[in-house]
């Protein structure tokens, strides 16, 4: 009995042989064993023997699904890593820039609490130092631009 075909795949009749345990010798028994550790395409061939019927097959599939919680799931990844960067190079900015504008007192103490008038022009005063924080910015990005070298 030939165990393989020429293209170097198992034959049908070795394939038979193992699933009905005759007429197979211990090397041609290694050798099957061996060629099916590493050939997808008779180990299929022998598993379909071993059934004797056709697989089942799921009433749906879950592709569809699970494709789309990873797209979700990578997308609120994406999302959060980026939002917290920007973030955080927004407040470094505006700390960086704007923060010598801005005077933190403590509301329980009456002798630092600033005037009426302080609060009512710091509004002016907060738009101001962020007026100037982003042109700062945009300065610093249009220096960079290609041709640009002032």
């Amino acid at each position: 009995m030939e165990r393989f075909r020429a293209d170097g795949h198992l034959t049908n009749e070795a394939l038979a042989a193992l699933v009905r345990d005759d007429s197979l010798d211990e090397l041609g028994r290694l050798e099957i064993a061996e060629h099916l550790s590493f050939c997808d395409l008779c180990l299929q061939r022998y598993t379909d023997l071993l059934c004797g019927a056709e697989l089942l097959a799921p009433e749906r599939s879950c592709q569809k699904a699970l494709w789309a919680r990873v797209r979700t799931r990578t997308l609120r990844l994406v999302t959060s890593r980026y939002a917290t960067a920007a973030a955080a190079v927004a407040l470094a900015l505006t700390m960086l820039w704007g923060g010598r504008e801005i005077q933190f007192t403590h509301p329980a103490l009456p002798e630092l609490r600033p005037a009426a008038a302080e609060l009512r022009a710091w509004p002016e005063r907060w738009n101001d130092a962020l007026s100037e924080t982003l042109s700062g910015v945009t300065d610093f990005f249009d220096g960079l631009r290609p041709g640009n070298h002032s």
